[in-house]
């Protein structure tokens, strides 16, 4: 039996609040907010800090719980049940200028997008 899978997500709003930190692959065609998947005895807030860290090499503070979303959706013929908790979180704005590359995904970035853009791709 298929279990749900418990991700982290970090919502990171550029200081200006101009733009927000996304996940996405070269095409974009998709966004989600960086994050992953939470560890055993882990809190979500580490979770977060962890991937940015593994991914991105990218430091950052994570701060209060923004929202918890439940989806249970199909992808790749096989159905996904994923709870995501999404906290508000902030970095130095200087280390993302425009888009850093995944260290161990090829073709995966993290960039600033404006909400305008957001709602051009699945999110």
């Amino acid at each position: 039996m298929n279990r749900p899978l418990l991700r982290a997500e970090g919502i990171i709003v550029r200081k200006d609040g101009s733009a927000v930190l996304v996940q996405c692959d070269s095409e974009e065609s998709f966004y989600r907010f960086p994050g992953g998947g939470v560890e055993f005895g882990e809190t979500a807030a580490e979770a977060i800090k962890r991937e940015l860290v593994e991914e991105f090499n990218l430091q950052s503070e994570i701060g209060t719980l923004a929202c918890l979303n439940e989806s249970i959706v199909e992808f790749d013929g096989r159905k996904r049940h994923d709870c995501t908790i999404l906290h508000w979180g902030s970095i130095d704005d200087t280390h993302v200028s425009d888009s850093i590359s995944h260290s161990e995904h090829e073709g995966i970035k993290l960039t600033w997008r404006t909400v305008g853009q957001l709602k051009q791709r699945p999110l």
